[in-house]
C-alpha cells in the first residue's frame, strides 16, 4: 500500500462494498495492501498518539506506541494461556528482565538494587547507563507529567536523591520501606528510559525537560521505531537495527486508524487487517457474530476492567445510601450479560477485579429485585419521579445498550431516566468536574494490585479518579495504613474490610468485569497480555 493512502482509499481498496458507499469514491487503487505482505502486521486501531513522553501519555494510541518503541528496565513476565496455544499472558507477581537484566533487595526490601543490561545502546548509538535510568525517573518525578504524583504515592519518592547512580551499570532505588507496588510501579510503560544527552538538546528555559519536543520526537529504545504518526490515519512501526533482542517476526506494524466498528468487521473478513484492538475494538456482539468464522480466531481473556454505573455522592438523591442500595438491587445484570455482553464478561460481585488478589467475591447482596429496591426507595423518602441524567459515551456500544436496560429498570422504582450520549473528551471533562449525577464508567488499572486500584478510585483525596466523589475516613485510613503493608495477610485482610465498607455504602452501582478480546487473522500468533491490555508486537507472528 502507497505510503500516502489514506483511510477512504484503504477501506475502498479493501473490497468493501459497505465502507466504499460510506467514504465515498476511491482516489486510487494501489498495487497491493500492507496486509498480503507476510512480515507487515497491519492493525485497526482507534486512537492517536497524543505525546510521546512516557511520563506524559493518556491516551491508548500514545501508550501503545510507546509500549513497542521504548523499553522499560523491566516488564511483565508472561506464560502460556492454558487451552490457547500460541498465546500469553501475565500472572501477579512475575517480572521479566528488560534494560535492566537482574535487580536485588536490600534493606529488608527497602531499596531495589538493578544492573544494567550489557551492550544496550540508544537509537543514537550512546550506551544505556545507570545514568540514563537516573535521568528517566528523575524526569518522571520532576517534569510536568503525572509520574511526579504517582511516584510519592506508590513508591514514596519524594526527592531524585531517592535515583542513586553506584556506577555505570548499577542503579538503585532507595525507599522509605519495602512495598508490594514496587516491582509493578517501575515495570510502567510511563518509565520507559530515554537518552539523556537526545532530551537534553532539546531541553529551553521555559521547557526544561523537553516535553514539547516529546510530544513528537522519541528518545527510547525498542523493538520498533516509530516511522510514521500521521492523525487520523495511521501509527507506523518498523523493526529497530540493533536491537538487544532477535529481530521482530513482523519487520513492519501500521495501526490503521478506522473508528467505524463496522469498517473494521469489514476489513477482517476482507482480509486486509490481521487484528483489531485498542478500545472499545469490536462489541461483543460483533465478536459473537464472527465466531466460527472461516480465516478467524478470537482469543479471549478475562481481565481487570470494570465497568460500573457511578452515582455521585455529591448530588442528591445519591447522598442516601439507601437509595444507592436500591439502585442495586434494580440493575437487571442477569438480562445484561447474555444481551448485552454475549458471554465476554462476568458479572461484577466487588469493585475490586476478580483477578486482582484479595478480591472478595462472595460478600454481596446485591440481586435484581424490584421490590427489594422499591422497598428502600421508599424507606428513603424519596419522592418520585426523580428525574436523572444517565451519561454513557458515544461509540461504546455495550455501555449504550446496557443503559437501556438500566433506564427502564430505574423507572419501576421511581426514576424517570434520560440518556445523555456524549463524546469521550466532553464525557471525561464532565466526569472530572464532578458534574455528572449518574453514568456509566469504565476503569482499568494498570498495576494488577488491589490499593492501587481502591486508591485511585475510592480515595476522597484522588480529584480526578474517585468519579463517584465517595468520601469515608475509616477507608482512607485503612488505605494508608496498608498500602506498603509488607505482611500479605494483613494486606489482604484490610482489603477485604474496604470491600466490604463499599459494598455496604453501595458506592456502585456493579455491572460487569470485561473480558480483553482481539479477533485476527487465523494464522496470528504471539500475542501477549499484559496488566495494562497493551499488545507488545514483539512475539506476534504467522503461524
Amino acid at each position: 500500500m502507497s505510503a500516502r493512502m489514506d483511510r477512504r482509499s484503504f477501506l475502498k481498496a479493501a473490497g468493501g462494498t459497505a465502507a466504499a458507499a460510506a467514504v465515498g469514491p476511491a482516489v486510487f487503487r494501489p498495487r497491493e495492501t500492507w496486509a498480503q505482505d507476510p512480515r507487515t502486521l497491519v492493525v485497526a486501531w482507534d486512537s492517536d498518539i497524543d505525546t510521546l513522553d512516557p511520563a506524559s501519555f493518556k491516551t491508548n494510541g500514545g501508550y501503545v506506541t510507546i509500549a513497542n518503541i521504548c523499553d522499560g528496565m523491566i516488564g511483565w513476565k508472561v506464560r502460556p494461556i492454558e487451552g490457547q496455544p500460541g498465546f500469553a499472558r501475565s500472572h501477579p507477581g512475575e517480572f521479566d528482565g528488560m534494560l535492566t537484566e537482574s535487580w536485588k533487595t536490600e534493606d529488608n526490601g527497602a531499596t531495589l538494587v538493578f544492573r544494567v543490561r550489557k551492550g544496550v545502546k540508544f537509537p543514537s548509538g550512546r550506551p544505556v547507563t545507570a545514568q540514563a535510568l537516573k535521568y528517566s525517573f528523575d524526569r518522571g518525578l520532576q517534569s510536568p507529567g503525572y509520574m511526579k504524583l504517582i511516584f510519592p504515592r506508590l513508591i514514596r519518592t519524594t526527592d531524585p536523591a531517592q535515583f542513586v547512580v553506584r556506577d555505570d551499570a548499577t542503579f538503585a532505588i532507595k525507599m522509605p520501606g519495602s512495598t508490594p507496588l514496587a516491582m509493578d510501579t517501575i515495570a510502567l510503560s510511563n518509565n520507559a528510559i530515554l537518552d539523556p544527552d537526545e532530551v537534553k538538546a532539546h531541553a529551553t528555559k521555559e521547557d526544561p525537560w523537553a516535553a514539547e519536543w516529546l510530544k513528537r520526537n522519541p528518545a527510547g529504545v525498542g523493538a520498533y521505531r516509530l516511522v510514521k504518526n500521521e492523525p487520523g490515519v495511521e501509527i507506523v512501526f518498523e523493526a529497530a537495527p540493533g536491537y538487544w533482542r532477535p529481530k521482530p517476526y513482523f519487520e513492519r506494524v501500521v495501526l490503521k486508524l478506522v473508528p467505524n466498528e463496522a469498517d473494521r468487521v469489514l476489513l477482517l473478513k476482507r482480509k486486509a487487517i490481521q487484528l483489531v484492538a485498542g478500545r472499545p475494538g469490536l462489541s461483543p456482539k460483533n465478536v459473537k457474530s464472527l465466531e466460527g468464522e472461516a480465516g478467524l480466531k478470537i482469543l479471549r481473556v478475562p481481565d481487570t476492567i470494570c465497568n460500573y454505573l457511578a452515582m455521585n455522592q455529591k448530588k442528591a438523591p445519591f447522598d442516601n445510601v439507601l437509595v444507592r442500595r436500591a439502585v442495586n438491587y434494580a440493575i437487571p445484570i442477569q438480562a445484561i450479560l447474555p444481551s448485552v455482553l454475549y458471554g465476554y464478561g462476568e458479572q461484577m460481585t466487588s469493585p475490586v477485579p476478580s483477578l486482582t488478589p484479595s478480591h472478595l467475591g462472595k460478600y454481596s447482596p446485591y440481586r435484581h429485585d424490584i421490590a427489594k429496591a422499591q422497598a428502600l426507595m421508599k424507606e428513603a423518602g424519596v419522592k418520585a419521579p426523580v428525574p436523572v441524567d444517565l451519561a454513557i459515551r458515544v461509540g461504546w456500544p455495550t455501555h449504550e445498550q446496557a443503559a437501556v436496560w438500566i433506564q427502564r429498570e430505574l423507572e419501576k422504582i421511581g426514576f424517570k431516566v434520560s440518556i445523555a450520549k456524549e463524546s469521550d473528551a466532553t464525557f471525561r471533562q464532565v466526569a472530572i468536574k464532578g458534574d455528572h449525577t449518574l453514568s456509566i464508567e469504565s476503569w482499568q488499572s494498570w498495576v494488577n494490585d488491589p490499593y492501587y486500584h481502591l486508591s485511585f478510585l475510592f480515595d476522597s483525596r484522588q480529584k480526578f479518579t474517585n468519579l463517584s466523589f465517595y468520601h469515608n475516613d475509616r477507608v482512607n485510613r485503612l488505605l494508608d495504613a496498608n498500602m506498603h503493608e509488607s505482611d500479605l495477610a494483613k494486606r489482604n485482610a484490610a482489603s477485604e474490610e474496604i470491600q466490604k465498607i463499599l459494598l455496604d455504602d453501595a458506592v456502585w452501582g456493579l455491572l460487569w468485569y470485561e473480558n480483553w478480546v482481539r479477533v485476527m487473522s487465523a494464522d496470528l500468533s504471539g500475542l501477549e497480555k499484559r496488566w495494562d491490555t497493551f499488545e507488545r508486537y514483539y512475539a506476534a507472528r504467522r503461524a
